[in-house]
């Protein structure tokens, strides 16, 4: 939700972006195109990461306001395939598998059977399995430039998670966590079960099982999801968690505030050139080898489909998070890091 009594106009947002850039004067003519309901070319443009909601120091949103006027104008323009396929996922067949008694849910979004090999072993033993349909987040309309999606969806996609009966729902898609935090308490939704991001359940889960963990002794670049733009506060306990399980996030220029999408919703759109997409691609990863990274760790299943094998041709070891760790305690990946063996 954008809120524009917070909004000073200083530019930050369109200045700071990673793709746009626009020096300052133009940053602040232009948002203030985007206020008024003027034509703009930002709506064309913006490729829906959502990092100026991050750099804005007001806290107004202006990614939300970008988003809004994608829509309005219909200037932001996607493939027939892409639209194609948010519409579909609501029609993927929904299933709930019970798990054991005081064990929590974990929902799997739509994304859960994109990556064989990454759902299985003892961090996810005894949970009770929610996929499907049903349970689609919706937060990938943001990504077409339809956000009028995510609100018309947010109430039944939380009332279909509480007719699971579960209490405590672990989110392993991003995306999922920040419709039940940040887009939940903007459209004042209340929630009667307790949202649990995947990565406090993994730094919880080491804490409790110390003794079995063998640290990696591995050097790492993080790839993080557009969606954590809404809840990035969880960044620390990231690092917590790499800390238990001795990994080391390189420092770079390409992470935490200077994080850069992965490519996937710019292939989405017509009007970005394939040659944009892999340079873009390709100076982050760039960035990871330089800095001495060994392993590119994905939280998001979508960028790994976008980046592992760029990485893994780069000589970085693509690992999905959860696999990650599930390589400290012991476990053989089945199916490779990253839910493709190479």
């Amino acid at each position: 939700m954008f809120y524009e009594e917070k909004c000073t106009l200083c530019g930050e947002c369109l200045m700071k972006c990673p793709y746009l850039a626009y020096p300052e004067e133009k940053a602040k003519a232009e948002f203030k195109k985007l206020i008024e309901g003027k034509p703009t070319p930002v709506t064309a443009e913006c490729i829906t990461c959502a990092a100026c909601n991050m750099f804005c120091p007001e806290g107004a949103n202006p990614f939300d306001l970008i988003n809004e006027r994608q829509e309005e104008t219909g200037t932001f323009k996607v493939t027939d395939q892409s639209l194609g396929m948010m519409s579909m996922a609501s029609q993927l067949p929904s299933e709930v598998k019970k798990g054991k008694p005081g064990k929590p849910a974990i929902t799997l979004c739509t994304v859960g059977d994109f990556l064989p090999g990454v759902i299985e072993g003892q961090l996810f033993d005894g949970l009770t399995v929610i996929k499907g349909g049903d349970y689609f987040c919706k937060i990938g309309w943001i990504h077409v430039g339809k956000p009028s999606e995510v609100k018309k969806g947010i109430k039944a996609f939380v009332d279909d998670l509480a007719k699971t009966g579960a209490k405590e729902i672990i989110c392993f898609h991003d995306d999922c966590y920040a419709m039940l935090t940040t887009k939940a308490k903007e459209f004042g939704v209340k929630l009667p079960f307790k949202p649990i991001h995947i990565i406090e359940y993994l730094r919880d889960y080491v804490k409790a099982n110390k003794n079995k963990v063998k640290k990696l002794n591995m050097k790492i670049a993080y790839q993080q999801p557009c969606a954590s733009r809404y809840t990035f506060q969880k960044d620390k306990m990231l690092d917590e968690l790499f800390k238990l399980i001795g990994v080391e996030r390189v420092k770079r220029e390409y992470d935490k505030m200077g994080a850069l999408c992965c490519g996937g919703t710019m292939a989405a759109m017509v009007n970005v050139p394939k040659e944009k997409i892999e340079e873009w691609r390709m100076k982050n990863l760039m960035d990871a080898k330089k800095h001495g990274a060994e392993a590119m760790v994905f939280l998001c299943p979508l960028c790994v489909l976008s980046l592992r094998s760029r990485a893994k041709a780069q000589e970085l070891e693509p690992y999905i998070l959860s696999n990650l760790v599930r390589l400290a305690l012991g476990e053989e990946l089945t199916q490779g890091g990253a839910g493709k063996k190479f």
